[in-house]
């Protein structure tokens, strides 16, 4: 009682005092807590969209890359009879709500998830009223968790990730978390190591669940159900595409000085260079290092579709969100991040093309890039000699190539499935809602009620 009231009379206002102070200087924080004005209000009008008859399955999610590993889990939940579930998504993250289609047919309700006042969560879960709540990796927060505990609604923890520099154990911090994730009715987390790591929070080690990381899965859904890129269909199977992406600026260098040998041995090799930082200084400096190679370029959002992609050397793409589709054009990638402390992109998106990956040699916040090095389809350069000769090698022995991009592929199939298991979770966790048939709709009612509200 002591650590809820603690958290609701002055953690609590004391952290939105402060959000509320840096959002006046911070577009983006402004943001989020506009974003916030009316959700109570915007789910009681809504609400009809949840069927009473069916179970209402919430998924909470605090970014985009969290949303992206849970729909396999939706997809899966939808195969079955139309009405079983009703499906919620919560957002925390307005760049989230505002990149995703809030008019796909999987879910019901697309919501954002107000800030954690006592009232307003209490509020929030009562439009909702969920049978079951999945987390996505680590978004906990406390009122929402102790009100559905208080309702006895199952709350699991998914994709759990206890990263190696989280404050949680920490000795101020470990007695607050330990009582709060004693609320929750278990954890899947992706690997051994994580949930050995979670016990040190977590009193109920029997609870925590090692399913694999959805993330797998979620590219090998990707990879099946995503449209291609039409302006770059024509060079679709064609050889020596080499694709870079989230690229930075040392790799950049690296790979465009790099590039220009390539050429002279590969007159047909194309580069797509996807940077992480798509601003017109940035694209403009990376054109003005091509035009010193004597490397043509094109840039993606100056494409009219009626270029002959094989006249240019370099394809730069100025535009976010298509990454994950353009690596199904390329033959080798690249990913950025491996000469930086802030870690490596994700190696899972090209390998699920088969695509035999390259990267910088920091390594440390990628335990998949160590994986597929130890397997020999993630390989390491320091330099443009190094990269070189990887590249050259590769293009040179298809045989060699095809058991790399063998591997690169099966590495990420051998690690699927983790949505079977949380598909069985769910449905050892929830029933159909007990209604009193007397005094409710019947389902023939409410579907009248339903198409009169459109």
């Amino acid at each position: 009682m002591f650590i809820k009231l603690l958290y609701n009379l002055l953690v609590i206002p004391l952290v939105y005092i402060i959000f509320r102070f840096i959002s006046l200087f911070s577009v983006k924080l402004r943001k989020s807590i506009q974003a916030r004005s009316g959700i109570i209000d915007n789910l009681n009008k809504n609400r009809l969209k949840l069927n009473p008859y069916s179970i209402t399955v919430m998924f909470h999610c605090s970014s985009l890359g969290e949303y992206k590993q849970i729909l396999p889990i939706v997809k899966k939940l939808n195969e079955g009879q139309p009405n079983d579930y009703n499906i919620v998504l919560s957002l925390y993250s307005p760049s989230a709500y505002e990149n995703i289609d809030k008019n796909n047919p999987m879910f019901n309700l697309i919501t954002y998830t107000p800030f954690d006042f006592y009232f307003e969560t209490k509020k929030f879960i009562n439009a909702i009223n969920p049978d079951i709540v999945l987390i996505s990796k680590h978004d906990v927060w406390p009122n929402f968790i102790w009100e559905l505990k208080k309702r006895e609604v199952p709350v699991y923890l998914i994709n759990g990730l206890f990263a190696d520099d989280t404050k949680m154990d920490r000795w101020y911090a470990k007695s607050f978390f330990r009582s709060l994730f004693s609320n929750l009715n278990g954890i899947i987390t992706i690997n051994e190591t994580h949930r050995l790591r979670f016990t040190k929070i977590y009193n109920r080690p029997e609870r925590i669940h090692v399913s694999g990381d959805t993330r797998y899965d979620t590219v090998i859904y990707e990879a099946k159900t995503c449209p291609g890129v039409k302006s770059l269909d024509p060079i679709k199977g064609r050889d020596n595409v080499f694709i870079a992406g989230s690229s930075w600026p040392i790799g950049e260098n690296h790979i465009i000085n790099c590039w220009k040998n390539i050429k002279a041995k590969y007159p047909e090799a194309l580069l797509i260079m996807v940077p992480h930082d798509v601003g017109a200084n940035h694209i403009y400096k990376i054109e003005s290092m091509c035009q010193d190679k004597n490397l043509k370029t094109i840039v993606f959002t100056e494409m009219n579709g009626k270029e002959n992609l094989n006249d240019f050397d370099v394809i730069i793409i100025d535009t976010i969100g298509l990454l994950s589709i353009i690596y199904r054009y390329g033959k080798i990638a690249y990913v950025g991040g491996g000469f930086s402390k802030n870690g490596l992109h994700s190696v899972i998106e090209p390998a699920v093309y088969g695509l035999p990956v390259v990267f910088g040699p920091n390594l440390d916040k990628s335990p998949e890039a160590q994986e597929m090095n130890q397997l020999n389809c993630g390989m390491i350069f320091n330099d443009d000699k190094e990269l070189y000769n990887i590249i050259d090698s590769l293009w040179t022995d298809k045989k060699l190539y095809d058991k790399v991009s063998e591997l690169s592929y099966e590495f990420i199939k051998n690690r699927s499935g983790a949505t079977d298991k949380i598909i069985e979770i769910i449905k050892s966790e929830t029933q159909k809602p007990k209604i009193n048939k007397k005094t409710s709709y019947s389902e023939e009612d409410f579907d009248k009620l339903l198409k009169n509200g459109k």
